[in-house]
């Protein structure tokens, strides 16, 4: 499994973690907040600097793809899926957050799914959402909810 570890304090990051989480520990010894997610999940990772802002869409891959990196906070290395900057962070945050209010296995979809996402956070403007209910009703899943 994958660990995230969040420390209640750093001087020059903080972190945030979404994905379908196995477990989530507040460990005394380091001061740090532990999160353990399923492998093979999809997880999002939003980094804080001091001068800049980053995301980054990775997977606890079972087997090493090409494209692994290992990132600040992480216990192991990981398949980096995207990554965006200063105004796409808040993009993704609302995509994310609309796709796994409205739809199911947000955070479990295969890596086409996720590259196709990065491509309606890159259109200029404000967030597509019609892309967005589009892109996830390609896959076949319905709406978890009614809107």
């Amino acid at each position: 499994m994958l660990e995230v570890t969040i420390p209640d304090k750093n001087s020059f990051y903080s972190l945030y973690s979404a994905g379908l989480l196995s477990r989530k520990t507040y460990v005394r010894e380091i001061k740090s907040t532990v999160i353990e997610y399923a492998r093979n999940s999809v997880i999002v990772l939003y980094y804080t600097y001091p001068t800049h802002r980053h995301a980054c869409l990775v997977r606890d891959a079972p087997s090493p793809p090409a494209n692994m990196a290992f990132l600040p906070g992480l216990s192991k290395k990981v398949s980096l899926i995207f990554s965006v900057h200063a105004s796409r962070v808040d993009k993704l945050k609302r995509a994310i957050g609309f796709l796994h209010s409205n739809f199911n296995n947000a955070f479990s979809r295969d890596d086409g799914f996720y590259v196709r996402l990065h491509f309606i956070l890159r259109q200029r403007g404000k967030l597509n959402y019609t892309a967005l209910r589009e892109l996830a009703g390609q896959t076949g899943e319905h709406y978890a909810h009614t809107l």
